[in-house]
């Protein structure tokens, strides 16, 4: 968590972390994810030409169609699965039939949403030649695949709350109460009804809507995508100070690297019937020795990534301070300060996009040299 003290060491915080998410106890440890480290996380879960695709279009810091922001799509997964689960329970018909009906709604609102990001109205390039075009820049993904990861985003975790599906008639009566409730209050009444209306008893929440994720392996998966958000919050405070930084770390492969370990250590979890992960942290994974090993090599990674946050979040504070303190004495001196001391310039731009492809450079000079040695050899 942010502004932890540092008497307990990364792997500590992580997982107090997980613990929290797992247990459902006190403020969420970790925000929601932004579309960018969801788009990473669902990379794990999808093929690896779709996982070069995606990183390529980040790179070059083209969009991808937000519908409005993923978390609408990770809520509305939730709310269908429990759904499923509930309907092919003994529930009573009555419950069955009306579930029935808010799955049906949720169908179509999930459907909307999946279109809507196939197509990429705007987006993505739909005539034969622009296709081409992006296909040979490794920009382009076919409708097949947009779907594929739209699938894979609705499987990213979120610590948004979830409305809780109603399980008993009595709930569901509840839920239609309070609906009606909400109803009449944005009707305008007469007086003498509105009198009525705001006398009768408020409806109660059915349960508590305190988001608790089922299992520490997709906690791990929300910790890993809220660092990825925070070393991004830090690159844009630290500016300049932070560089150097940024043209060494991929981030994006590491989000990904995790995110797919991950997603396989929750799939074998999954599949088995022990599940001693349930109610938060463990080191012992009840599916062998060797997943147990995995899953420390796992946890290793994840606490030298949230190290490295935390020291990109130091030295970006350190900068903005010194920026603060200049500016301080530039206003006693009765100078104008800079507005933004530690934002990047179109030159840093720049350097930073010649940088990334550095390692092409060398390889061509390389390949030149070795090819023009080879024809003076036959001279």
């Amino acid at each position: 968590m942010v502004g932890d003290g540092t008497s307990r060491t990364a792997r500590g915080r992580i997982v107090s972390d997980v613990d929290a998410m797992c247990r459902g106890e006190g403020e969420p440890p970790v925000p929601e994810l932004s579309d960018r480290a969801a788009l990473l996380v669902a990379c794990g879960l999808v093929e690896p030409r779709i996982v070069d695709v995606v990183r390529t279009r980040l790179r070059h810091n083209l969009p991808f169609p937000t519908v409005g922001g993923f978390h609408q799509v990770r809520i509305i997964e939730e709310q269908r699965h429990d759904l499923r689960r509930i309907i092919d329970s003994p529930a009573s018909s009555m419950l069955r039939m009306a579930l029935r009906t808010r799955l049906a709604e949720l169908d179509r609102k999930y459907l909307v949403l999946r279109t809507g990001f196939t197509r990429g109205t705007g987006v993505f390039a739909f005539r034969v030649k622009d296709i081409r075009a992006d296909r040979r820049r490794g920009v382009h993904l076919d409708t097949d695949d947009r779907g594929r990861l739209f699938d894979a985003l609705a499987s990213t975790p979120t610590m948004a709350p979830v409305p809780l599906v109603p399980r008993t008639l009595a709930e569901l009566g509840t839920v239609a109460a309070a609906y009606g409730q909400r109803g009449m209050g944005r009707v305008t009444l007469p007086h003498r009804v509105q009198t009525v209306v705001e006398s009768l008893p408020a409806i109660p929440h059915i349960r508590a809507d305190r988001r608790r994720i089922p299992e520490m392996y997709t906690a791990m998966i929300m910790e890993v995508g809220g660092l990825y958000d925070r070393l991004l919050v830090a690159y844009r405070r630290g500016g300049r100070s932070v560089e150097e930084i940024r043209l060494q770390f991929d981030a994006e492969t590491e989000v990904i690297g995790l995110s797919g370990d991950l997603c396989r250590l929750r799939e074998a979890a999954a599949a088995s019937s022990f599940a001693p992960a349930s109610d938060g942290f463990t080191t012992l994974t009840g599916l062998g020795t060797h997943i147990d090993g995995a899953w420390a090599e796992v946890l290793e990674r994840a606490v030298a990534f949230r190290e490295l946050v935390e020291s990109v979040e130091a030295r970006a504070q350190a900068a903005v301070a010194e920026a603060e303190r200049y500016a301080g004495i530039a206003r006693e001196n009765g100078m104008r300060p800079h507005s933004a001391p530690n934002s990047s310039s179109q030159a840093d731009l720049a350097a930073e996009r010649l940088a990334a492809r550095a390692g092409d450079r060398i390889l061509s000079t390389e390949a030149m040299r070795r090819l023009r040695g080879q024809i003076d050899s036959d001279l």
